[in-house]
């Protein structure tokens, strides 16, 4: 009896570990349709995301934290037109194409400066942006400042399959 029990004490420890890497697989599977990529420059933090919605849709994600005072990101966010605007752009040898304009869902000055997000759906022949199967996508980013100029970013490059 003591040893039926020890038997099956080791097959319910075993169906748990079991169970936890099922977990773990899932969670990892469910990982591995977001991609995303992270960047820094000379003062500004920038990413960019494709998540696998469902079927053929993706949501495409921009952030981006750009170092300046308080006083001038509201100034650059109350002057007239949309302050920051944002492209899916194909990364090609020899021209990078503009793919697909992301909107603008928020901005915001803080004491760090400026922080914006833009977001989209999209089918995924959006993203197809090579007719070879390789498709290699980045984020750019435009912060408009009508005092000064435009002031472009690049986040790093997001490679299929999303």
């Amino acid at each position: 009896m003591e040893k039926q029990r020890s038997v099956l004490q080791r097959l319910v420890r075993f169906g748990a570990i079991g169970l936890a890497a099922l977990g773990l697989m899932t969670v990892m599977s469910g990982a591995a349709e977001a991609k995303s990529t992270c960047s820094s420059g000379s003062k500004h933090v920038i990413c960019f995301s494709i998540t696998h919605v469902s079927g053929d849709q993706y949501d495409v994600h921009v952030g981006i934290d750009i170092t300046m005072s308080q006083a001038d990101a509201q100034a650059i966010i109350d002057q007239p037109g949309d302050p920051i605007d944002a492209w899916a752009m194909g990364a090609d040898p020899f021209f990078d194409n503009a793919e697909f304009r992301i909107p603008l869902s928020w901005v915001n000055a803080w004491e760090g400066g400026l922080s914006a997000e833009m977001d989209i759906r999209v089918p995924y022949a959006a993203l197809d942006e090579d007719s070879d199967g390789g498709d290699e996508l980045y984020a750019r980013v435009r912060l408009f400042d009508q005092r000064v100029s435009t002031r472009t970013f690049r986040s790093s490059e997001l490679s299929s399959p999303f």
